[in-house]
Order: C-alpha cells, then structure tokens, then sequence
C-alpha cells in the first residue's frame, strides 16, 4: 500500500522555496519525501519508528519535555470536561426553576443531583491529576539536570583520558546509568499518567520516518491506514536542540485546519516540485530505503537509552 501526504500551505512553500533556492537539498528532501509514499501503517524499524521511541534514544531530555506537553494537553481536555459538565448543570438548573413543580421538572431535579456528583467527582480527579502533573515536572527538571551534568562528567574523563591523565570512567558510567534508569522510570510513571488521562494517549500516531545514510528525519502523522501528513522536515541537524523546536512545529501543524492542506500521491508530488526528474527523484528513493533497512535505530553510545 502506498501513502497519500498531506502538507499544509506552510510546509508547502517551505519546500517550494527550498527547491527553488538550494535545489540540491531540496531534491535530497523531495527523496526523503518520496519515501514516504513508499510506507504505510505497517512499515516498522528502522524506517520508521514511534516519535516517542525515536525520543528516548536519541534525545532523552526532550523525551521527557515531550510526554510532560502532552500531559498537560490531556489535562487541558479533561478541565474542559469539567465545564462542559458545570454548564449543562447551570442550563439545567435554570429549566427547572423555569417548570415550576411540573412532573418534568421533578424528572429535572434528580438528573441535576446526579450532574452535581459527576462534576464534583471529575473535578475531584481533575485536581488530583494536576498534582500528579505538577510532581512529575519537577522530577523532569531534576532528572534533566542530573542527566547534563552525567554527560558533563563524561566529556571531561575523556578529556583527562586523552591528555594521559588519571580518570574516573568507572564512575562516569555509573552516574550515567543511574541517570538513564531515573529517565526510564520517570518515562514510565508519563506513560501511566496519560492512560489515566486519556484511553488513547499512548497511541498519538505522530512518527518518525528516519534516513540516517542522508542524515535526513521527517515527522509525520498517520491520519488514516494509507494517509500520512508531513509536519517537519531536519536535516543534518544537532538532533537534540532539534528536537526541541521541531516538536512544537510539528503540534501546530497537526491543530491547522483541514482545509488548509493538500492530498498528494507520488505522481503529483513528482510533478509539482520536480518536473522532469520524477525518474530520478523516485529511483533516490528508492536507494535512500534500501540503505536504511540495515541501519540500526538510534544510537549506540551513552547518550542514548538502554
């Protein structure tokens, strides 16, 4: 099955104007692009991969910025529940003051009583999943800094190692062991927390499709089985500070309206920012899958997570 893209107006001038300017990395990207077409729900590593999973190897401290955002997203949603919940009981409330002692109007009273119970119990909930939230941000921050200065620790005993001075190696990799085991739990008790905030959070759909051999990553959404849509493009990025920005522009783009974007299959992609080299655009892609099947997801180094 082949992929349907979708850009929005944003991300298509982007890449128009980045074709036209640099045409090189514009083709490298219209490539990366290509590939795209070429998956569907079922293409796994190391092409693509959960955006989250992407996150905790690559990026540990974004990883946990990530799920805290999302948190507080579903959170969001959860106060809204609340309103929502308070505004049908107020609306109620004035219909029954309105009807009097009509046998209606007693029918009214009791399903107020039971709007008052839900709200007072969703309200409940609410509160108590903000602590949690808010006690999960703070052992994010701690646990971020802990993970700077472990690597911190870590460039200066190779530094010594290089100079020919004594080390400390073997306590460097246990403070970055620690460091990685907080990261997990913490990671953990985020994947917790949105089940209980939201049945599906831990499905979000947003992936990565990664192109180590070009030094290419493009986030994506699956909308539907066969319908992807693009939200960022790097390249030959430091991947952690990317993250860190790419994550937000890839949230907007998923709140834009529909209305916004445009439907593309390969063939029309092709024509629209390379006519004429639809053939070797295509056939780039195709080199571009076949040298990543064999590359392995993320990094192997200290920075990454077991």
């Amino acid at each position: 099955m082949t992929y349907r893209v979708r850009m929005s107006a944003e991300v298509r001038d982007w890449l128009s104007t980045l074709v036209a300017q640099d045409h090189e990395k514009g083709r490298a990207i219209g490539e990366a692009v290509a590939v795209l077409f070429e998956c569907d729900a079922e293409t796994g590593a190391p092409l693509v991969v959960p955006l989250q999973s992407a996150l905790r190897t690559q990026s540990p401290g974004s990883a946990l910025d990530y799920c805290y955002r999302r948190l507080l997203q579903l959170l969001q949603r959860i106060r809204r529940d609340v309103a929502d919940m308070a505004a049908a009981r107020k609306r109620l409330g004035l219909q029954i003051s309105r009807a009097g002692h009509e046998q209606n109007a007693r029918v009214a009273r009791r399903r107020y009583e039971e709007l008052v119970r839900e709200e007072e119990r969703a309200a409940l909930q609410s509160q108590r999943l903000q602590a949690k939230v808010d006690a999960f941000r703070v052992r994010k921050e701690v646990v971020k800094a802990n993970y700077t200065a472990a690597q911190a620790r870590q460039e200066i005993d190779k530094a010594f190692a290089a100079a020919g001075e004594p080390s400390m190696s073997e306590r460097a990799v246990d403070d970055m062991t620690a460091v990685h085991a907080a990261i997990s739990e913490l990671l953990q008790v985020a994947d917790d927390l949105q089940r209980q905030l939201s049945d599906d959070a831990a499905n979000e759909g947003t992936s990565e499709l990664r192109l180590e051999s070009a030094d290419l990553r493009l986030l994506f959404a699956a909308e539907s089985p066969d319908t992807a849509v693009l939200l960022v493009v790097g390249m030959g990025q430091d991947w952690g500070a990317w993250y860190d920005e790419a994550l937000p522009l890839a949230q907007a783009e998923r709140e834009l309206a529909g209305d916004d974007f445009t439907d593309y299959d390969l063939a029309t992609f092709l024509s629209e920012y390379f006519p004429g080299e639809e053939t070797e655009v295509r056939a780039g892609a195709f080199r571009l899958i076949e040298l990543n099947r064999a590359q392995e997801i993320g990094p192997t180094g200290a920075d990454g997570l077991p």
